[in-house]
């Protein structure tokens, strides 16, 4: 599945890249949205009830969310079919961008990530597109946290 979220989900859009979904986000105009879409084959996460409306008309497939929590929102998207596996980094992509992340070489980071993260980690990936550069410090354990939330678990 691949989707295109409105300007409303992009916490949800952010979720959904480190899942592994390839997912648009920051198109403000619906009738981008819709064109993108339809010419790439991708599903329409909105709360816009209008939006959707003129989506399904011209058949693009629509998943219309009424929550404003990301929990519920998941929540919502697994009643949908949506499947939220393992997390980040096995087939994430860039919570920035949208681009996909792989592993790289600890050396081939050496200047680019501050010298105390490069001493106390081994563990590096970086985008394809966008360059930015992922360890396991403290922002990923915050991410495994809100991963067991999301799925679930405590």
């Amino acid at each position: 599945m691949k989707f295109i979220a409105d300007m409303m989900l992009g916490r949800l859009a952010r979720w959904l890249r480190l899942y592994g979904y390839d997912t648009l986000y920051g198109i403000e105009d619906d009738g981008e949205i819709i064109r993108v879409a339809l010419s790439e084959y991708r599903i329409i996460l909105t709360r816009d009830s209008g939006l959707a409306e003129r989506a399904e008309k011209l058949g693009v497939k629509v998943f219309i969310l009424s929550s404003n929590s990301l929990e519920d929102q998941v929540k919502e998207l697994k009643s949908l079919g949506v499947e939220f596996g393992e997390l980040f980094p096995a087939n994430a992509r860039c919570p920035k961008c949208n681009g996909p992340i792989r592993p790289v070489p600890k050396d081939t980071v050496k200047g680019k990530v501050p010298p105390k993260v490069y001493e106390k980690y081994d563990e590096f990936y970086v985008c394809e597109n966008c360059g930015q550069i992922y360890w396991p410090g403290r922002q990923w354990e915050e991410m495994l946290k809100m991963d067991r939330k999301l799925r679930g678990e405590k």
